[in-house]
């Protein structure tokens, strides 16, 4: 009976720490996908280009950038 607390224990502080792990990375793929957006609407403006090339680039980049580095972090934790 004295082991049940700490295995209850551990296992919440896993929980935790999943939680934790995978709203970061929410966080760092939101993130990416702005500053791709921004970096290319500022592009844009610099180059005055009638469609916005940059801003689709950069945004397309970030969500690659995002999703691999999610992929990466799920395959490590199994």
């Amino acid at each position: 009976m004295m082991n049940q607390p700490k295995k209850d224990k551990d296992q919440l502080k896993k929980s935790l720490n999943s939680y934790l792990t995978y709203s970061g990375l929410a966080i760092q793929m939101g993130a990416l996908i702005a500053l791709g957006a921004y970096g290319g609407k500022w592009l844009d403006a610099e180059y005055s280009l009638e469609k916005p090339w940059f801003t689709i680039v950069g945004t397309l980049s970030g969500m690659a950038l995002g999703l691999y580095l999610v992929l990466r972090q799920v395959n490590a934790d199994q």
